[in-house]
């Protein structure tokens, strides 16, 4: 199938992590100068979800879809309306939770896309069981959308707690964590480890290039017990205690083995990616090894203290995850497969400068981060940050109009 429709896919998903930027923006401006007419945290639900929703989920997506395409004839006008049914569920929640927060419209478009992602999990699953793909890849596919699925119970389950006015604050912000695991360490890592196992499945020359199942096993069944590494605030028994610490443990070991992958396709590497996605896949992997020994560490309690009672360490995790590892993965994915266009000047430069956004970025939610367990502030942070939301905006922009002037012809 020709590329030209997931293009306009991958035009679109990172259109939508263009607005994600503008709104953190605004939530950054907001925390400098006072804004009267916005709501700092509905914003930020509308932020959140958007993140989810519009930018990661809509990314992975179209490149799933893509790879299963290059196996099996699918239907696309399927896809399409799916893709479509997406968006309008992430803009609908765009547009309903910074006025109103979580009632009946915003829910409405939160349950819209939960039912957009269960669609899409049988019409993927269906094709991908039929699809001549590498079982390496296919088996990250399909648990991926298993944690899909687990995810959402989750978001139910906060719903219910909400409709019935439950005051439990512990279950409540364990609802929302369960939803967060199950995304961050289940639907993201195993979607974007299955586009990088779909990329070394084709380096058969490469003597070694596979991976092994073993290393597939540790983290599909670790990622269910470290879902406690993500409760340890609160009073749970010691037998999930020590569930989450076998698990944080086993994805070491699973770390080791990915080195040990990497490390044998390094040279397939070097000669068939392009610079910027080495420098985008060689970030993800930083990030990747520093989520996994965060997470082993927060075992410990006087770490896990640290980790969890500060607001500034946990906003840097999330953002490390979400943007040094999952946007970096699917950023260079969609680079490697041609779906997003670098033969502009304006569309490398403006990837460089995202980049150099989110390095900045990360680099002061760590310095906030630390400052704030000495009861410190670093004066200035604020604004620095703000800055790097708009480096980040502005790279993204320029991308974008790289991406327009190659389907215009100009």
């Amino acid at each position: 199938m020709e590329q030209k429709p997931f293009r306009r896919w991958a035009f679109f998903s990172v259109l939508n992590l263009l607005i994600l930027s503008t709104v953190g923006m605004l939530l950054r401006y907001k925390i400098i100068l006072p804004l009267p007419w916005v709501n700092q945290k509905n914003l930020l639900h509308a932020h959140s979800h958007f993140a989810f929703s519009g930018w990661v989920s809509m990314a992975l997506f179209t490149g799933i879809v893509w790879v299963i395409s290059k196996h099996f004839e699918i239907s696309f006008k399927k896809y399409n309306r799916l893709f479509w049914l997406g968006q309008a569920a992430s803009f609908g929640m765009l547009f309903t939770f910074p006025f109103m927060g979580y009632k009946l419209p915003s829910i409405a478009f939160s349950t819209l896309s939960v039912i957009f992602s269960y669609l899409f999990v049988y019409r993927a699953w269906k094709d991908i069981s039929f699809a001549s793909l590498p079982l390496q890849v296919s088996n990250w596919f399909k648990a991926a959308f298993v944690f899909l699925v687990i995810s959402s119970f989750g978001t139910f389950y906060l719903a219910y707690l909400m409709s019935t006015a439950h005051h439990n604050q512990e279950w409540y912000i364990g609802s929302v964590y369960f939803f967060l695991h199950f995304q961050y360490n289940g639907w993201f890592l195993f979607s974007i480890i299955g586009f990088f196992m779909y990329f070394i499945a084709g380096m058969t020359y490469q003597k070694g290039c596979f991976a092994r199942p073993l290393l597939f096993r540790i983290f599909f069944w670790s990622a269910f017990p470290a879902f406690f590494l993500s409760a340890l605030w609160m009073n749970i028994p010691d037998w999930m205690y020590w569930l989450g610490v076998t698990a944080g443990l086993a994805q070491l070991v699973g770390l080791v083995l990915f080195g040990q992958l990497i490390r044998r396709c390094v040279k397939g590497v070097q000669d068939n990616v392009p610079v910027f996605v080495k420098w985008l896949w060689g970030f993800a992997a930083l990030a990747f090894v520093l989520k996994i020994l965060m997470q082993a560490l927060s075992v410990i309690p006087s770490i896990s203290h640290f980790a969890f009672g500060y607001r500034p360490i946990v906003i840097g995790y999330l953002h490390l995850v979400l943007l040094g590892l999952v946007t970096f993965s699917i950023l260079g994915f969609l680079v490697q497969q041609q779906l997003l266009n670098l033969s502009r000047t304006v569309s490398r430069r403006g990837l460089a400068l995202f980049i150099t956004g989110v390095i900045l970025n990360e680099t002061l939610l760590m310095i906030q981060g630390i400052w704030s367990i000495r009861y410190e502030t670093v004066p200035y942070t604020s604004q620095a940050l703000f800055v790097a939301a708009i480096v980040m905006f502005l790279g993204l922009l320029q991308l974008l109009v790289g991406q327009k002037l190659n389907r215009e012809g100009r």
